[in-house]
């Protein structure tokens, strides 16, 4: 019997030939369907955009601008097709290209257009240009040159020529602090197109200029006096198009926290440095409503918002740094409260151990930490200046700021021993006539 046979396993393999064939033949379907799904609205769409992409890639190259993925990297270009047709399809591509190249450049300056402290400069096209910064502490911004050149005042002369009837209280024995809202309409209605009018890179929207402050924002103090100007900005970013910020021009935002970290909690500074923080979170607020109003296809109305915040921010800064009393109201406040232990600054500094002493390179004073938050102040040679409390926080706060360096054990000393000394003389000069009897230095005329 004939054993059974396996057809398949007798079945001769295919010669190249039919191999190459068949491949061919697999590669043609493949094709005929990527080529049939390509011809869907979706597989268009894709190719579509695919184009556009490279497009964008090309031209932002071409600018020198780098592109990275992601939402910030995008930028919007409308599309108008005609439905009758193509039409004009190298007209409509010069177009696109030159609305890319203008988009895509406008994107990248926008990316760098802010800077703290500094006005944009369109006719420099930059925010670090010689014009970017008053020419003089007591300056104020007063709008733009026609060629998109930022231009100053002194705030003594605006005030004049806003006819503000209180301007003579600038120069008066206690020198009054004057506030001014300018909105949009004064500070950019002289651009020309191509030097700033409407530009989608930055856009100043308002301001507060406030004057005359002193350097040091203490309303009591005889430092230099300056004037600043407060604003509210917009500008123009990749994926970001409606950025709102607040930008202080005429004192650095360290200065501010300098202040504030060496006056205390309750100081006019603080206070300062409360407002700017608080304003800075309502146009943060009012820019994400604009973001969001923009994402919808819709447009938020900014004037209206913005003036009221601006409003707002001049009422608290002239609450702020306006009174001359400011200080002496709060020393009486916190004397009734016994908050600042004045009395026992003698017996804190004798009594501190090494390590306690520290020496305010600002002010050239020697600060004493004692017991209970206690902190004094002293002249070098031992007199008592003054005496808070303070958190462990703010201490560190003024170390980190390096305001403050710890005394060396025979700086200590040193210092200890003119505190004897000083104490040593107001007792003979007060106790010498026996006055205060046998009470010694603290008693009172007959006391037992």
């Amino acid at each position: 019997m004939d054993e059974p046979t396996n057809e398949s396993a007798q079945e001769p393999k295919p010669t190249k030939k039919k191999r190459r064939r068949r491949r061919r033949a697999s590669d043609g379907a493949r094709e005929e369907a990527a080529s049939g799904e390509a011809q869907t609205p979706e597989g268009l769409a894709r190719r579509a955009l695919g184009e556009i992409d490279r497009l964008v890639a090309k031209v932002a190259r071409d600018l020198g601008v780098v592109v990275t993925r992601g939402a910030a990297a995008e930028v919007r270009v409308p599309l108008n097709v005609p439905l009758g047709g193509a039409g004009e399809l190298e007209a409509r591509a010069e177009a696109l290209v030159s609305a890319l190249h203008e988009h895509i450049a406008s994107a990248a300056a926008g990316a760098t257009a802010f800077r703290e402290g500094h006005v944009y400069c369109f006719f420099t096209g930059s925010p670090d240009s010689p014009y970017s910064r008053p020419p003089h502490p007591t300056f104020v911004f007063a709008g733009y040159a026609a060629t998109g050149k930022p231009e100053w005042v002194s705030f003594p002369n605006l005030c004049l020529a806003r006819k503000e009837p209180r301007v003579d209280r600038l120069y008066g024995d206690s020198p009054e602090v004057l506030a001014l809202v300018q909105g949009p309409g004064e500070l950019d209605e002289g651009l020309l197109p191509g030097f700033g009018r409407g530009s989608l890179v930055y856009r100043m929207l308002g301001q507060v200029v406030v004057g005359l402050v002193p350097a040091d924002l203490d309303p009591r103090s005889r430092a230099e006096r300056l004037a600043l100007s407060l604003q509210i900005v917009e500008t123009s970013q990749p994926g970001l198009r409606h950025r709102l910020r607040l930008n202080v021009v005429g004192i650095e935002v360290e200065a501010i926290a300098h202040a504030a970290a060496e006056q205390g909690e309750a100081s006019a500074a603080e206070a300062f440095r409360k407002v700017l923080r608080a304003t800075r979170g309502r146009v943060d607020a009012l820019g994400r409503r604009a973001a969001l109003a923009h994402k919808q296809g819709e447009r938020l109305e900014l004037a209206p918002h913005v003036t009221a915040i601006l409003t707002r921010l001049r009422g608290d800064v002239l609450r702020v740094l306006k009174s001359r009393d400011y200080r002496t109201r709060h020393a009486e406040e916190r004397h009734r409260s016994r908050e600042r232990p004045t009395a026992l600054a003698v017996a804190d500094a004798l009594a501190a151990g090494d390590g306690r002493f520290f020496y305010d390179e600002r002010k050239a004073t020697i600060v004493v930490l004692g017991p209970r938050h206690r902190v004094h102040v002293f002249s070098s040679s031992g007199r008592h200046v003054t005496s808070l409390e303070l958190t462990p926080a703010e201490v560190e706060r003024r170390l980190e700021l390096e305001r403050w360096r710890v005394l060396e054990r025979v700086g200590s000393e040193l210092f200890r021993d003119a505190l004897k000394k000083t104490v040593e003389r107001r007792d003979e000069a007060d106790g010498s006539s026996g006055a205060r009897g046998e009470a010694g230095p603290r008693g009172k005329a007959g006391e037992p």
